[in-house]
């Protein structure tokens, strides 16, 4: 029975069971209704706001473990895409809510970023702390090789759908194009942008959600998109589609802006230093993708 609990269940009925316990022992003093309830209304209060923290520092179990044939994206320990340690002074000392970002994922043949080819980018726009509606980038791109079969049962993505798409150097100028000057921001975002670096030096600065939720939840060891749309509450749709992840992490990234701010990260240079930071504990964390 319990196996079958998830852990926002066990969480609650833990809670329920404690403030039972509590409501218990002080039925044992004598004492009205109304004097017994004065007492147990703050303990009750405090037992949940102590399971509320506890839950935000405890990841939810990752709906894709249920599925063994999408393997996950591979721990990015090369952090240099994101140039973390170069400073932009035109926006180091603006708040992050005043940025404007491109939120980029791409869909690849595979999962080296030395030898595979990108066969889909995909990307939205947040201006004034806001994803815009309608405003969204997405292409197919011929990646000059056959997708193997494996990496198809990942995103669906087939040789005959990108027979006629442009190469991968028409479309990053493309893509820049729609980027602009915009802060790029991604989930593992480094692995995109080894991608996209091999094609053409990619001049945005950038931030990345995994490493954002590192910082701000370091007692958390999971960090997937997944289950971070589990712990923010957001609608899964089109996960492993180039366009559907990067709307996802769009929607993540803005509910991580306050709480990385609650850890001190008020402009574009803190963020920066968060990332640095969480990149240097990355290795004793497992894989996110």
């Amino acid at each position: 029975m319990l196996r079958r609990l998830t852990l926002p269940w066990i969480f609650t009925l833990a809670a329920l069971v404690t403030m039972a316990l509590t409501a218990g022992a002080v039925w044992q003093f004598p004492g009205d209704l109304e004097t017994m309830l004065r007492a147990l209304v703050p303990a009750w209060i405090g037992i949940a706001a102590v399971f509320w923290v506890l839950w935000r520092q405890i990841a939810p179990a990752n709906p894709d473990s249920a599925n063994p044939d999408l393997p996950p994206r591979p721990l990015t320990t090369d952090f240099t895409p994101l140039r973390l340690d170069m400073r932009y002074a035109d926006i180091a000392s603006l708040p992050l809510e005043s940025l404007d970002y491109v939120i980029v994922d791409t869909e690849t043949t595979g999962l080296n970023v030395k030898r595979d080819e990108i066969v889909q980018i995909g990307a939205v726009r947040i201006v004034d702390g806001k994803v815009l509606d309608g405003d969204s980038f997405e292409r197919l791109v011929n990646p000059g090789r056959p997708i193997p079969k494996e990496s198809i049962r990942f995103h669906g993505i087939t040789d005959e759908m990108v027979a006629h798409a442009p190469g991968i150097d028409e479309m990053l100028a493309e893509f820049f194009d729609y980027a602009g000057d915009a802060v790029l921001v991604g989930h593992n975002i480094a692995f995109d942008l080894s991608f996209m670096n091999r094609a053409g030096n990619v001049p945005n600065p950038s931030l990345d959600t995994m490493l954002l939720s590192i910082a701000a939840f370091p007692a958390r060891r999971d960090h997937t998109l997944d289950s971070l749309s589990g712990h923010f509450d957001e609608i899964v749709e089109g996960r492993h589609t180039a366009l559907g992840d990067a709307d996802l992490t769009a929607r993540i990234f803005l509910k991580l802006l306050p709480e990385i701010r609650r850890v001190g990260a008020a402009t574009f240079g803190d963020a920066q230093d968060l990332c640095a930071n969480a990149a240097d504990r990355i290795r004793d964390l497992r894989p996110y993708g």
